[in-house]
């Protein structure tokens, strides 16, 4: 089950303790009263704890159309949308809930996950923001919050949203694992690595755990402990893997599997080549140092002319004398230095 899931599945028993509320719902309890124990609310919120997230919407429809001022059912088929990928419909239901109920807290934190899945940060943010000023005691708000700051590249602000979150009693696998990532990004290894030890624990098969341990691994140059991570994070998910292919042919390289490295880093490169408007000159700089490992000396420096293309497209001049000293070096006969 994804994260996204695991967390909609919590919110749903959060949600029915609105029923109480006139002001979330925007119809009098008394209206709903006689319809809770058959109507289609009540078996939409019953259908998506067993993640039938289809069948819930389907339940859920009839329900809206004849109640559609009730903002927890409009919410609650957003976030059963949300969890069918269907982010732009879920944010659909979500601005109708906030537009019914502006105080509605929930709305504010699942509409913020859902603007991240669709790259929408700064509204993100704003979401989160708000969710946090509505209640500040809200821990899944605070985890949230630190997501988009890590979204940002805002990594010390991240960490502290994820320290508040678990001080107000998140204690996922996810979210540990989030915090290791933070940690390590802001130099706060030894801290990182009892967080990843912490979410590993509490589910070995946590992706972001497995991605977590093994980035910190390879900086901490321990890169056979990173491999092993990252093999287990790129087989449950081969196809939403394409950085964790980098890394590992990275780690692969710095053992000198020049082998394993050329396979994973071309994966890297012709994904990024096809997916991406702008592929990574990173990838080609380092693939060439595979292709000279296995021999491939015109390999390399056709790779290295793509890196300095790349590298000098984005005004990194820093890279590019990297990269430049690298093709003299195999000019001269040297392996080129990654």
């Amino acid at each position: 089950m994804s994260t996204r899931a695991l967390r909609r599945l919590v919110s749903v028993a959060l949600l029915s303790g609105l029923c109480a509320s006139p002001f979330v719902l925007g119809v009098p309890r008394a209206a709903l009263a006689a319809d809770d124990a058959t109507d289609g609310y009540t078996r939409g919120q019953a259908l998506f704890h067993e993640r039938k997230f289809r069948e819930a919407i389907v339940a859920l429809d009839p329900y809206i159309a004849a109640h559609p001022r009730d903002a927890r059912a409009l919410v609650l088929r957003g976030d059963a949308k949300a969890d069918l990928n269907e982010n732009e419909a879920a944010l659909k239901d979500y601005n109708t809930a906030i537009g019914i109920a502006p105080e509605y807290q929930y709305a504010y934190v699942t509409r913020c996950e859902t603007r991240l899945q669709l790259d929408d940060v700064t509204g993100a943010l704003a979401d989160c923001n708000e969710a946090v000023r509505l209640d500040a005691s809200d821990a899944l708000a605070r985890e949230d919050r630190g997501d988009v700051h890590f979204d940002r590249e805002a990594y010390a602000l991240a960490l502290d949203d994820y320290d508040k979150a678990i001080e107000l009693g998140r204690s996922s696998a996810y979210v540990f694992a989030a915090r290791c990532d933070a940690e390590r990004l802001v130099g706060k290894r030894d801290r990182a690595r009892a967080d990843c030890e912490k979410a590993l624990s509490i589910d070995p098969k946590s992706r972001r755990g497995l991605w977590a341990r093994g980035r910190l691994g390879i900086v901490e140059t321990r890169y056979t402990d990173g491999i092993a991570d990252l093999n287990a994070y790129i087989a449950q998910n081969p196809k939403a893997s394409d950085t964790a292919y980098y890394f590992r042919g990275l780690a692969y390289n710095r053992i000198s599997s020049f082998r394993n490295a050329l396979d994973d880093l071309t994966v890297y490169v012709e994904r990024q080549e096809k997916e991406s408007a702008k592929p990574d000159p990173d990838g080609y700089r380092e693939r060439a140092v595979a292709r000279y490992g296995i021999g491939d000396k015109p390999g390399a420096l056709a790779d290295l002319d793509l890196a300095l293309k790349g590298y000098r497209k984005d005004g990194n001049s820093s890279e590019v004398e990297h990269v430049t000293a690298m093709v003299k070096a195999i000019g001269l006969g040297r392996p080129p230095s990654p």
